[in-house]
């Protein structure tokens, strides 16, 4: 802007542990829609996508992108209670860790009666994906990636409990679980941009 510096959107939005815990609670947002380059966004992109893409699909746009915020802010907020007050996150890989312990839930709510033939695959592929993707690289928050996916489970679980006592959320309801995870993310900035440092 006309007579202002660049905002540094990396430094006031990253998850920064020891802030987050002073009070600034919107980088637990702000850290999932940065990342450290392109090949990083390019990575969540590709590999988070076809997650994405899925839970949307299956329980309509609106409540999976709530799902998925709330993986990926509880995720962040887990890992940084137990972090160092000087550890540093970005990356909305924590949400997609969520994404896949939401599906590896709802498979497994959706298959409890035939729990000997099936609960093992959905839980063994996200812990090999956690494993593959998730657990390697100098630069790689295992535990973000680790809560985010336990979130995620109990997200999952939780949630395909309360569609099958009372159906999946109407056309309506989904439009405006979009447009307040569309709102959390707009407000969680705003403060950053106010009050960040």
């Amino acid at each position: 802007l006309l007579g202002h510096s660049p905002v540094d959107w990396s430094l006031i939005g990253n998850a920064h542990a020891g802030k987050i815990m002073h009070g600034e609670w919107w980088r637990l947002v702000t850290a999932l829609c940065l990342h450290s380059g392109w090949l990083h966004l390019l990575g969540n992109l590709v590999i988070g996508g076809i997650f994405i893409v899925r839970l949307c699909r299956d329980l309509g746009s609106g409540l999976a992108w709530s799902l998925l915020l709330c993986s990926g802010i509880l995720g962040n907020l887990l890992n940084n209670y137990l972090q160092q007050p000087a550890h540093r996150a970005v990356g909305a890989s924590t949400a997609i860790f969520g994404a896949v312990g939401i599906l590896a839930a709802l498979s497994l709510v959706r298959y409890r009666h035939n729990l000997r033939r099936r609960w093992p695959l959905p839980i063994a592929a996200a812990l090999g994906l956690l494993a593959l993707l998730g657990a390697t690289g100098e630069r790689t928050d295992v535990g973000a990636h680790l809560f985010g996916f336990l979130c995620g489970l109990g997200i999952g679980f939780l949630a395909e409990n309360v569609i099958g006592r009372y159906g999946r959320p109407s056309e309506k309801t989904n439009r405006l679980l979009a447009l307040g995870s569309v709102g959390v993310i707009g407000i969680a900035w705003w403060s950053a941009l106010l009050f960040g440092s």
